[in-house]
């Protein structure tokens, strides 16, 4: 008899992972194939943004086993000269900085390389019960109107099997062969350039502080020299293969002479331990869905990786299709919810990606400083102050189409990240981020306690998991920032998605809050 699973994800990278995590810690078992043998073995992306940070801290003991695996600071340092060795750092008020972005979010700073962020988001997949099989692949797949089918085959052994799915994830990369076999067009400028990744061992300690993450920018040299803080130096040096470069020039002998020239010690002692091109990619599939296949990470859309927001937005993409399909597969939503996904995502993805490239376009040695504000990195705004439009939010009368706005100035519209304020509760402080994840939440303002008379009666009727809570009664919020930041007044509420988005809000209190409450989560979960 064919196998039958929920979900079947392909690829185990960070958006399989954070697709299956997401999944399994919400009750539906996934099963995951990836052909490679195991998670990440060299460092490849790193760090992870505010927003994929609040994320994951929904989900109990990720990021509590994240911060165990960072040894250092957790914020970037940036120095730039002609060589390491000469390289400086620019006068900044870091402390400044941080204050800035404590007053915007909970998360702390995190430069983890994506090979230890896969190892914690496996073990914590598989704790929550989803299946993992790595050193497997997809051979082919079909699909008709109510389940997918697919072949796939163990690397190893050659043997191959049908499973049945009620749905597929698509996270097999920017070259996407599922994408491909869909016949989904993809837009954008395609391979827009092209770095060689050198990864090498070399004693710099007398130039690095040992547990901070540092990028030296070698100015004029179309090179970028990385050191992880966990040991790990890796370089980036420009490559043409439009210019008659090819592979065969990288041997071993240039590596050493770009690293010791990127270094400033002609005679320094190092062994290459990898070298690799790698495509700055500009993708955006046309479609998010075909079906009952879903396309999430680099098989949605890629990016350049001078911001370092591709590996955030896959683990958000997988994050953002795990609570949909959750809610879809239990019945506390309708299929409808699943196209939410293109029409939230696709739109704040593309002009994401978009600023991505003009990064890269400009980029000296393909690193920027996070603390230049001449250079047009990627900033927390942008990161923080997205908007989403879709029929999973109920959008207010007379509002406009914008995907962004500022979160140093929230307005707690539909379609906005939830504003981070600090709580306490019974003495405890906390922020409202810790209150979201599991299912919808509903907060109220103290002075409307038939809020959440409502929610309660709501929910039982619904079937849906709804939790509400008062600020200003059950929370206190010491700084009175709860009403301004989510732009309501006494006894009004707002309606928090699983993702931390305002699904819906009432300003005030109205006559029927009960009929209002079920109209809006009828309507946002499409049943």
């Amino acid at each position: 008899m064919d196998e039958h699973v929920p979900v079947l994800i392909v690829g185990g990278a960070y958006t399989g992972l954070s697709t299956a995590l997401g999944l399994a810690a919400r009750g539906v078992k996934p099963l995951l194939v990836e052909r490679r043998p195991t998670t990440a073995t060299l460092p490849k992306a790193w760090g992870l943004n505010p927003r994929t940070w609040e994320l994951l801290d929904t989900i109990p003991g990720v990021t509590g086993d994240l911060l165990a695996e960072q040894a250092g600071p957790g914020y970037l340092q940036v120095v730039a000269g002609p060589s390491l060795v000469e390289a400086t750092e620019p006068e900044i008020d870091r402390e400044a900085i941080l204050a800035a972005l404590r007053a915007l979010t909970p998360a702390p700073p995190c430069t983890l390389p994506q090979a230890k962020v896969e190892k914690v988001l496996r073990a914590h997949a598989e704790d929550f019960g989803a299946d993992l099989r790595y050193g497997t692949e997809l051979v082919r797949l079909e699909q008709d109107g109510e389940l997918v089918t697919a072949t796939l085959r163990e690397v190893s052994s050659g043997r191959e099997y049908s499973v049945r799915a009620d749905y597929l994830v698509a996270a097999d990369g920017h070259a996407s062969p599922i994408r491909t076999a869909l016949g989904i067009p993809v837009g954008g400028g395609g391979e827009v350039g092209y770095v060689y990744v050198v990864t090498f061992d070399a004693d710099l300690s007398e130039y690095y502080e040992a547990d901070r993450f540092t990028v030296v920018s070698v100015r004029g040299s179309g090179m970028s020299l990385i050191h992880d803080g966990e040991g790990t130096n890796t370089l980036w040096v420009d490559y043409h293969p439009d210019q008659g470069e090819t592979e065969a020039l990288f041997t071993e002998e240039l590596c050493v002479e770009r690293v010791r020239r990127a270094v400033g010690v002609p005679d320094l002692e190092c062994r290459i331990r990898n070298a690799r091109p790698f495509a700055l990619n500009h993708k955006v599939a046309e479609r998010f869905r075909a079906g009952r296949v879903l396309l999430a990470g680099d098989a949605a859309h890629a990016c350049p990786p001078v911001g370092g927001q591709g590996g955030n937005l896959a683990i958000q993409d997988g994050y953002d299709l795990a609570w949909r399909l959750a809610l879809v597969l239990s019945g506390q939503a309708g299929p409808a919810l699943l196209d939410t996904y293109e029409a939230e995502r696709r739109p704040v993805i593309t002009v994401t990606v978009e600023r991505e490239v003009e990064l890269a376009s400009v980029a000296e040695g393909r690193v920027l400083s996070a603390v230049d504000e001449s250079q047009p990195i990627p900033t927390i705004g942008e990161m923080l102050g997205f908007r989403y439009h879709s029929a999973a939010v109920c959008a207010e009368p007379g509002e406009d189409q914008g995907l962004q706005e500022n979160p140093a100035e929230p307005t707690g519209r539909p379609g906005t990240r939830a504003p981070h304020v600090p709580l306490t509760r019974d003495g405890s402080e906390l922020s409202v981020h810790r209150l979201f994840g599991k299912g919808f939440v509903l907060l109220a303002d103290g002075d409307g306690p038939e809020w959440t008379d409502a929610a309660a009666k709501v929910a039982g009727r619904l079937g849906v998991e709804l939790d509400a809570h008062r600020i200003g009664t059950e929370l206190a919020d010491p700084g009175g920032f709860w009403r301004t930041r989510y732009g309501i007044d006494a006894a009004g509420a707002v309606l928090v998605r699983p993702d931390s988005i305002i699904a819906w809000r009432s300003r005030t209190t109205v006559a029927d809050p009960e009929g209002a409450l079920e109209d809006a989560l009828t309507a946002v979960l499409q049943r």
